[in-house]
């Protein structure tokens, strides 16, 4: 099955029995066909043609509303308009990344934003300096609803395969955003190769919680389906974080076949689904895939999540480990559908560039285990590479480089980038440390510094630049590093930070670093390490790697319980100058750094201001390292108050 541009994937002659549900809530879904999709996109283009938006043109797409993003996305498709899906997000976070995009695409680009959305980017522009940036972002905005969809149809233009198509940010929520330039030559061939390698056909039927502004999510899970002729269904990701045990409930209700979630959205399903069982009639027998990617793969999560769901009917293989990257179109190599999950444990001392691995028994020390992901799909080729760009034999870690017709041909902006990424023969490197084993591609690492936590892409130099501001925290004594403790099935950002004097001196620094750090980011900071040295090279680059694998070996365990103490004790200490500082108040400095947007009191019920599921699991995890072993996260909905919470905390200290 090919296709030479996205047109073809969304041809007037499409099937009408052939549709896309938008799932909004339980009972809230609507259905659009594969043709009305086509005429509600022309309705829109003709709205952008009359305002003089044509091709070469860009469009920010940045709401949450699925229905009106496919609309104005194949708008823009249809018309050689260029979209740039973009995560909306609710913190400033998101926010000042939709600022920076904006100013990089130039004065071109419009934005497709509701309301509520640009009158809180008004607001946090205001607040932190930005009213120029907001104000001539403001005046390219294209509000949904707003918008002159009373004319004539738009006209379609026909592409060249080597147009380009759309414009795919990283999920970084940090760093310099970079735009992967996609054309449609790159997505048809990766989508052919999707198809094959996934054996799809119109059979299938899809359902993904995935953002569309995420490639998983548009590329795989709507492009991918558009173009075999499969029924899909797409499901907010707003609600998934809420009600997580919809996802299965609605994949059983439509014997969907294939799914997908990145690591963390399993282990988010599974915290929902021991403490509340499924309902009557979950049937899971129909799913022959599961997509897992976007972020390091757990091998103990997969089996945990199989063995959980397996009476409900899902198959021991359905759990289909995948490997990709926007540079690559979505997809670089998948195992074969059939195939049941295979890991290999490494001797994680061993793992060096150029260097041959050790294969270890499971279990045994120093033993690293790693899921096999498979062979390259139709059209990519990998490869493993020496620091001077040399081929690798299997079974030895290099750097991971791919080649095809799917890579993309750059970053928008940035030529630099674009040639430092590249090496002799047209090689892409990923980025990535990895190596071939049993023809299966094994991923061991990042050879950058970069962290990924719950599919975000946080850099450490920005991370230690906000830690900065703390009063106390200098330039080249402190460290931001991807840690995963013992016994976590996925990765957390750690803080090392240098300090010599007494430790009950440094907690201050930690609830000050805690508070920058989720103000200025969307990440809860789980670890700050006071260390004596941070590890350098000769040339005083930090040895970020070092401290993640001392972590790991566990030579922080002993300060790191010592400060949970020191932290504890704190919190019990009376403020200087007055009474002790009730236990509610001292709740409500934990839980509003979590809540940015929303102003609460004591008395503010937390499950009636539509917190995400994910929200409340941090604001758990953040009480619970103010207050070890006091409460579980069952008690947040049996005292949904803080002065409930509080008077419980009381209680049971007594």
């Amino acid at each position: 099955m090919r296709f030479d541009t996205l047109h073809t994937i969304l041809p007037a002659t499409a099937r009408d029995d052939r549709q896309i549900t938008l799932i909004e809530g339980d009972k809230e879904q609507r259905v659009l066909s594969f043709q009305r999709l086509r005429q509600r996109a022309l309705v829109v283009l003709g709205a952008l043609q009359r305002q003089l938006i044509g091709p070469g043109d860009t469009v920010i797409l940045c709401l949450g509303d699925n229905e009106r993003f496919l609309e104005m996305f194949w708008a823009c498709v249809l018309g050689g308009i260029v979209p740039v899906p973009l995560a909306p997000g609710a913190t400033d976070a998101h926010r000042r990344k939709l600022l920076r995009v904006f100013a990089q695409l130039g004065p071109k680009t419009s934005v497709y934003i509701d309301t509520p959305s640009l009158e809180r980017l008004d607001g946090f522009a205001t607040a932190q300096g930005f009213a120029k940036e907001a104000a001539a972002l403001r005046a390219r905005a294209l509000i949904p609803g707003v918008l002159d969809i009373g004319g004539e149809q738009g006209q379609p233009l026909t592409p060249q395969p080597d147009d380009l198509a759309f414009i795919q940010y990283s999920s970084g929520s940090t760093g310099e955003p970079k735009g992967v330039l996609l054309t449609h030559r790159n997505l048809c061939t990766n989508i052919a190769s999707i198809i094959e390698a996934g054996a799809f056909s119109a059979r299938d039927v899809a359902l993904s919680w995935m953002p569309l502004s995420h490639d998983m999510g548009l590329i795989g899970f709507h492009l991918n389906m558009l173009a075999c002729g499969a029924s899909h269904a797409i499901m907010r990701t707003d609600l998934f974080a809420r009600r997580p045990l919809l996802w299965l409930e609605q994949a059983s209700q439509r014997r969907a076949t294939v799914l997908c979630s990145p690591n963390f959205g399993y282990q988010h399903y599974l915290r929902q689904f021991a403490l509340k069982p499924p309902p009557q009639g979950l049937n899971l027998s129909s799913v022959r895939l599961i997509f897992n990617g976007a972020e390091p793969i757990s091998a103990e999560l997969c089996r945990r999540f199989t063995a959980a769901l397996a009476p409900y009917g899902l198959k021991s293989n359905a759990m289909f480990p995948v490997y990709g990257l926007a540079e690559a179109s979505l997809a670089v190599s998948f195992p074969l559908p059939s195939m049941t999950l295979e890991t290999v444990d490494l001797d994680r001392t061993a793992l060096r560039i150029g260097a041959p691995v050790h294969v270890v028994p499971h279990g045994s020390d120093h033993a690293a285990e790693f899921v096999k992901l498979g062979r390259a799909v139709p059209g990519c080729t990998v490869r493993i590479a020496d620091d001077t760009g040399a081929e690798l034999s299997d079974r030895t870690v290099g750097h991971v480089q791919i080649r095809g017709d799917n890579v993309s041909r750059g970053y928008f902006g940035d030529e630099a980038a674009t040639t430092a990424s590249r090496s002799p023969g047209g090689w892409l490197d990923t980025g990535d440390l990895g190596l071939h084993i049993d023809g299966q591609l094994v991923i061991t690492g990042r050879a950058k510094d970069l962290i990924i936590v719950n599919g975000q892409n946080y850099y450490p130099d920005d991370l230690e630049l906000i830690a900065q501001q703390v009063p106390g925290i200098e330039a080249n004594r402190v460290a931001a590093v991807g840690v995963r403790a013992t016994g976590e099935d996925t990765e957390s950002v750690a803080l090392f930070v240098i300090h010599r004097g007494e430790l009950a001196d440094f907690v201050p620094k930690v609830r000050a670093l805690r508070r920058a750090i989720s103000q200025q980011t969307d990440l809860e900071l789980t670890e700050v390490v006071p260390v004596m040295a941070i590890p350098k090279t000769t040339s005083g680059k930090l040895q970020r790697y070092a401290l993640a694998h001392a972590f790991k070996e566990g030579e922080f365990d002993t300060i790191r319980t010592e400060l949970a103490e020191c932290l504890s004790a704190d919190a019990a200490t009376p403020p200087a100058g007055g009474g002790q500082k009730s236990t509610a108040l001292r709740l409500k400095e934990i839980c509003e750094p979590l809540i940015p947007d929303q102003q609460i009191t004591v008395q503010t019920n937390l499950l009636e201001i539509n917190l995400k599921s994910l929200t409340l699991a941090r604001i758990h995890e953040a009480i619970e390292r103010e207050f070890p072993q006091r409460i579980e996260v069952t008690d947040l909905f049996e005292y949904p108050t803080l002065e409930q919470l509080a008077n419980f905390l009381d209680e049971t200290r007594a």
